[in-house]
């Protein structure tokens, strides 16, 4: 059964504290090459919450795409929120899901949350989305939020590869929607790459993960029945640049066709980063495919491909 489901809008908020990778690494004792290793991966500013709770940087971020979509409240059946970090979360006996419905009023949303996927868990949920359109003739639309902050200044880094920014995102997803339309989406997970079981080997790892990416992009393509090359753009999470470069190349693809422009200004938001980049790109194309792709500690990945 198609189901026919969309991101008909889609929205994100950042917070004001802007660092820069070099302030960055004075204040937590880096080295220079370290430095050198963030920004040939694209990493020179980033986003901090200074304090400010994920509830609240979630709220802005639905605030926002209710502005812009005018979405009526009592009109949203589901609310699924996504994080990756376990702080990221209301202290019991609270619940972000139930605060963001009682603040917005979504008065008719069942709401829950869906992590355990790191910053692959917004596009993994896409997956569960889909089967619940389909169980569920009477659902209409669902609201995806994701937020995280990371608190501890040091543990920003990303092995090297990227740097974490605190920030939120939210997707509305419809039935019968007229634009982004879902054709296809995927998961990969590997146990291969948990740090828990391999402490310092992780990093040897970092290859492998980028072979998956390519993997699970050609499987998605082929889910949609296309060929990679017909892809029109490909929205990436934002880790490891010159990784990303090799793998368009590897695709058959040019290199414009990778959104590269929030590397830089953005730095990584967790679940977010796909979603940011989706409200940033102003230049795809009516009637034809583009990807998005996100990527997590943990081996995990997801791939969705979307119709504009």
């Amino acid at each position: 059964m198609n189901s026919r489901i969309g991101i008909t809008h889609s929205a994100y908020y950042l917070p004001d504290k802007v660092g820069d990778v070099r302030n960055w690494a004075q204040l937590t004792g880096q080295s220079a090459a370290c430095v050198t290793q963030l920004e040939r991966a694209g990493v020179h500013y980033y986003h901090d919450a200074a304090g400010e709770s994920v509830a609240s940087m979630a709220t802005k971020a639905l605030d926002a795409l209710l502005e812009s979509s005018r979405l009526a409240p009592d009109t949203v059946d589901c609310v699924i929120y996504t994080h990756t970090l376990q702080s990221s979360v209301a202290p019991p006996p609270m619940s972000l899901p139930r605060i963001l419905c009682d603040t917005f009023g979504f008065v008719h949303a069942d709401a829950f949350s869906f992590a355990q996927q790191h910053c692959a868990s917004a596009l993994g949920a896409l997956r569960m989305v889909r089967a619940m359109f389909i169980a569920r003739p009477a659902l209409r639309r669902v609201l995806l939020v994701g937020a995280d902050a990371m608190p501890v200044a040091s543990e920003r880094l990303l092995d090297g590869v990227g740097l974490m920014s605190d920030g939120a995102c939210v997707a509305l997803i419809e039935r019968d929607a007229p634009i982004n339309r879902l054709l296809a989406v995927r998961t990969y997970a590997s146990g291969l790459a948990w740090q828990g079981a391999l402490g310092q080997q992780e990093p040897r790892l970092v290859a492998p993960h980028f072979l998956s990416a390519r993997q699970l992009i050609m499987a998605v393509a082929v889910d949609a029945g296309l060929e990679p090359s017909e892809i029109q753009r490909v929205l990436p999470h934002h880790l490891n640049l010159p990784a990303w470069h090799r793998v368009i190349s590897s695709l058959g693809m040019p290199q414009e066709r990778l959104f590269t422009e929030n590397f830089s200004r953005v730095a990584h938001v967790t679940v977010s980063d796909p979603i940011i980049n989706l409200t940033d790109c102003a230049a795809l194309q009516p009637g034809r495919p583009f990807l998005l792709f996100a990527q997590g500690v943990g081996g995990f990945s997801a791939a969705a491909l979307l119709l504009r």
